[in-house]
Parts: structure tokens; sequence; C-alpha cells
């Protein structure tokens, strides 16, 4: 492909591709092991990709972003140990900003704010809320995975990503217990919370239906 031809390809937000990485793990099936792995792998680099633009807005989010890290640098070990999941480079987005032009939020388009709790209506506040979301979105599939997995290692690799899910949605809310250890400590401590703990991030979301 050309450079011309490259840049004229529509570059999305990183709400776009946030919409769209939730739309594919609720659509992936639990039971088939490989496309699980795979949709989480899109699914925190997708997450990683939007904290990198989050991290160049502000100076608060770009603290939460480098929190975050060592929950990428743990994926990058604990899930690639996986023997379904093929060799894959994690994913890099050519993101064209926070939100799409003339995006319009709502105040009552969020289900995952506490209600007491005024949202966030600026682009940042968006993307943010969006990772919360993506968060919430793997830790609704990947212990269901974990149940169908047939290989001990598939199964294992599910279980820390579960966790690891859980970890991504602290950091970027800003729990200090959740990134005050490093990615070696992620990935040391094999001790996992139970299959199907969910972040708390006020309003529980309905567990989408799955095929």
């Amino acid at each position: 492909m050309t450079e011309t031809q490259a840049g004229a390809r529509h570059k999305p937000s990183a709400l776009e591709l946030i919409a769209e990485c939730v739309l594919r793990l609720r659509m992936t099936d639990p039971t088939d092991t490989r496309a699980s792995l795979l949709a989480a792998w899109h699914g925190f680099g997708t997450a990683e990709a939007a904290g990198r633009m989050l991290r160049e807005d502000n100076d608060e989010d770009a603290v939460l972003a480098r929190n975050a890290t060592p929950v990428f640098e743990a994926v990058a070990v604990l899930m690639r140990q996986a023997p379904s999941m093929p060799y894959t480079d994690f994913v890099v987005e050519n993101v064209s900003g926070l939100v799409p032009e003339g995006y319009r939020p709502t105040d009552d388009s969020d289900q995952f704010d506490d209600p007491n709790v005024v949202a966030d209506l600026s682009a940042a506040g968006q993307v943010r809320r969006g990772i919360l979301a993506l968060a919430l979105e793997l830790n609704t599939l990947l212990p269901e995975a974990a149940e169908n997995a047939a290989a001990p290692d598939d199964r294992l690799a599910c279980e820390h990503g579960t966790r690891l899910a859980y970890e991504l949605s602290n950091c970027w809310e800003g729990k200090l217990s959740s990134y005050l250890n490093g990615g070696r400590d992620l990935i040391g401590d094999r001790k996992m919370p139970s299959a199907g703990a969910k972040p708390k991030q006020g309003k529980k979301k309905r567990t989408p239906k799955r095929k």
C-alpha cells in the first residue's frame, strides 16, 4: 500500500475504536476459545491505544495511562502462553483523535457511571468512560471463555485476562491498590480473583446475550 493510499483511509477516533471493539467482544462466542482470546487481545490493545491519546490530551489522564502500562505488559506475557492464541503483534492503531468530528455526547447515554456523579461530557471523559466499558466487556467474556476452554493453558490465560481486565478498570478509576505494583508483580502473582468478578462501576450492565 502506498503512503497516499494509507493516508486516504479513514482514521477512526479513539471512541469509534472502542465502540467497535465492545461490539466485537459482545458478539464473540465464549465457547470459541481462539476467537475469545483474539477478541480479548484486540480489546486490551484498543484500550492501550485510547490511553495513549488521553495521555497526550491532559496531565491527569497521562498519569492514569502510565499507571495502566504494567497491565498491558502483563497481557503481552500471560496471554501469549495460551496454545490457542496465534502469534500476533500487539494492536497499534492509527487514531485520528479522541472522538469523531461533530460528536455530541448526552448525559443520559452512559450506564457505567455512578448515578450520583455528574457525567464528564468532555471528549476525554467520553473516552475514559469508554475504556471502563471495554474493561467490563473483557471481564464479561473472559470468565465464560475460561469455563469453556479445553486446554488448561488456554483456561489459565483467560483467567489471567479476567484479572488484568479488573486491574485495567481500577487503573482508569484511579484506585491506588491496583497500580502500585509493577508489571513484574502482575506477571509473577498467580493468585486470581474469583471467576466473573466484575469491576465496580456504578450501575450494573445487563449481561449481553451470546449466541
